[in-house]
């Protein structure tokens, strides 16, 4: 028992001077890389010494949180940043067994995603909470946070432009929801993976874990996606921009699965390193490169585009990563 409670109290408090680290080292570089990171030694724990210990590691980052900063600021952590991957690890361990045939049967890593961005949608649309769900509040302590910015920094927009600091506001207003959803989904997805990858080396993980090819979802995920795109254009204001979150957090979602079958194709291609990191590049600069990882992550939702290519032979990494999950 004492094992567990120590193993969760690190964990807890890894978890929340990850994050703090990131933003007193600003959004940018090794910052954004630690407040990403920072929900991994939690989902470790959980998913290799149980959803107690996981929860003692939630406990635990929230107050160290409230220690340093203050207890309101640990509460928000907690429910926030702590909550959500723990429950996500939670999920991935749960299994019931057939009585049947005995076959144990696993939480299926499709409703994973699925909760994934569902839990995007909620922290995102939770930023509005401080601002009473006001769009005219949130705007204006943007604004006011730009122009503290520009004189305290002494910075003025170059002669010549066509852009003012209400422009800076709107963009800003209009793309810090985006930005939210797009690292809480990203930053969730890779904490999961690498935990299960960590614990299934030290043997302590308990399920075999899919490899990125393996990655499915239900045609659901689709229609929310294409529900809240349409909404986009129909709506105004604040009602907009929530349409916006759901619209990037499945659209996000279904984009996974289109990476998924990407690694997939590529399994016996001697490029395949190339290809893939070159997707990644191309990803985060050309918007036009999600389009279409989406348009495939859909094809494969609804017609499974990977069982109608070709397996051919696997290449001998592919062959015991397969094996060592215990699946053709």
């Amino acid at each position: 028992m004492s094992n567990y409670l120590i193993i969760g109290i690190i964990a807890g408090l890894c978890t929340a001077l990850l994050n703090l680290s990131g933003y007193v080292g600003g959004m940018f570089g090794l910052g954004i890389i630690l407040i990403i990171l920072s929900p991994l030694p939690l989902m470790i724990a959980s998913l290799g010494w149980g959803s107690f210990t996981g929860l003692i590691a939630v406990v635990s980052s929230g107050v160290a949180l409230s220690l340093l900063i203050s207890p309101l600021a640990g509460l928000l952590f907690m429910v926030v940043n702590s909550v959500p991957p723990w429950w996500l690890a939670r999920l991935a361990t749960l299994s019931q067994t057939n009585t049947e045939t005995g076959e144990t049967i696993w939480y299926p890593m499709d409703r994973l995603l699925m909760w994934i961005a569902s839990i995007a949608c909620i922290t995102s649309v939770a930023m509005f909470i401080p601002f009473g769900f006001s769009l005219d509040q949130y705007r204006d302590t943007i604004s006011v946070m730009m122009n503290q910015v520009y004189e305290a920094q002494q910075l003025s927009l170059p002669e010549g432009t066509a852009l003012t600091i209400d422009d800076i506001v709107s963009m800003i207003t209009w793309m810090a929801p985006m930005a939210s959803v797009l690292m809480v989904t990203f930053s969730s997805v890779v904490n999961l993976y690498l935990a299960g990858k960590v614990v299934q080396k030290s043997g302590k993980l308990q399920r075999p874990w899919p490899n990125l090819h393996q990655l499915t979802l239900s045609p659901v995920a689709v229609f929310i996606f294409l529900v809240g795109l349409a909404l986009m254009f129909i709506l105004s204001g604040l009602p907009q921009i929530l349409a916006q979150i759901v619209a990037t957090a499945f659209g996000t979602a279904v984009l996974l699965v289109g990476l998924s079958v990407l690694h997939y194709l590529t399994r016996q291609s001697p490029a395949r390193l190339v290809i893939l990191w070159t997707t990644y590049f191309l990803l985060a600069i050309f918007q036009w490169i999600g389009i279409v990882l989406i348009f495939l992550g859909g094809a494969e939702i609804f017609f499974n585009v990977r069982s109608r290519m070709p397996r051919g032979p696997l290449r001998p990494t592919d062959q015991d990563k397969d094996e060592g999950n215990g699946q053709s």
